[in-house]
């Protein structure tokens, strides 16, 4: 939101897409953690029955944010004529790719020409590790197209692992324990 040009009035002005594939999965978990982040009783206004939420805390940015889910193909056409700056996809393996393609030809439209246009659009997208061979893999391993990036945690047994300092002491070790293999690929190391 900071890398957006102020618009004529001086106000840096975003509007976000927030997705998850279900309203319960976004009420019980990323509005949660987004909530953790950006308190409402400091930072802005929720409007639980729109799902937005507006973000005034930030001195001369105004962020405006929609919570959406978006779990099948057909749900594209609850994207038709939105105009966004982004959208975050929150546990993204669980979004169909038709979702991001379509996320993606939405974002960049606000703010309009009009008050300044846009000059920074994006998506950003997290996810444990996929299935083998899905579509996450191809867009991000074989065909990224230009401008995507992935960033890869490291195996939350290594000593290059992140975010441990938050979780209580042996969190990785003791979660392997009775697992199979492809869970602990994914759950713990980080891999398809």
């Amino acid at each position: 939101a900071m890398k957006q040009a102020p618009g004529p009035d001086g106000i840096r002005r975003t509007r976000w897409a927030v997705v998850r594939n279900t309203y319960p999965q976004l009420q019980d978990t990323t509005i949660k953690t987004f909530f953790d982040w950006f308190p409402p009783e400091y930072c802005g206004k929720y409007n639980e029955q729109k799902h937005t939420y507006k973000i005034t805390a930030l001195t001369g940015c105004v962020i405006e944010l929609m919570f959406r889910a978006l779990d099948r193909p057909d749900h594209v056409k609850n994207l038709l004529s939105l105009e966004i700056t982004g959208a975050w996809v929150n546990e993204a393996r669980e979004v169909p790719e038709a979702i991001v393609d379509g996320l993606d030809g939405r974002i960049g439209r606000y703010p309009s020409k009009r008050e300044g246009g846009c000059t920074w659009m994006g998506i950003f997208m997290d996810t444990n590790p996929p299935d083998e061979g899905s579509w996450w893999e191809v867009k991000f391993e074989k065909d990224r197209p230009k401008g995507w990036e992935l960033f890869k945690q490291p195996s939350g047994l290594s000593s290059l692992a992140e975010n441990r300092k938050h979780l209580p002491a042996r969190y990785y070790e003791d979660l392997i324990e009775g697992k199979n293999r492809d869970w602990a690929n994914v759950y713990v190391h980080g891999q398809y």
